[in-house]
């Protein structure tokens, strides 16, 4: 069962911004492995955005009553070998994704060289008490 779903778009040019003038906005925002992936491409913002845009549809999937607690760097979005992206919560944000019945956390990423987008889909395989408080 569904549980929630969020999506996002961000434009690449922002998100540049973001990080040449807000001193210690990567680090605030992005794990170390997140960095390291970024900053081994060629156009580190275009990747950056996407992540950004993942992080923002996943407290969207959870919902605005639920989002208390959230921190931007308990939600890391990794890459598998086959290329495929993924979410590992950690912290506080996995204790509120267990409360919610959060079973499994899909993520989708696109891009283009103006704009990165994410859509997660969060999934309960529990039959009954599963979802989430709405507002």
């Amino acid at each position: 069962m569904i549980v929630g779903l969020g999506t996002d778009v961000l434009e690449v040019a922002r998100m540049a911004s973001e990080l040449r003038e807000r001193t210690g906005f990567r680090d605030a925002v992005f794990t170390p492995a997140e960095i390291t992936y970024c900053e081994g491409m060629r156009y580190p913002a275009l990747h950056y955005a996407a992540r950004f845009a993942a992080k923002e549809a996943l407290f969207k999937a959870v919902g605005a009553n639920a989002q208390s607690g959230m921190r931007w760097r308990e939600a890391e979005v990794l890459r598998e070998e086959s290329g495929r992206p993924r979410i590992v919560l950690h912290g506080s944000t996995r204790e509120l994704a267990e409360r919610l019945t959060v079973d499994e956390v899909f993520v989708t990423l696109a891009h283009t060289a103006e704009l990165a987008s994410a859509t997660v889909v969060l999934e309960s395989r529990r039959e009954s008490g599963a979802g989430r408080q709405r507002g």
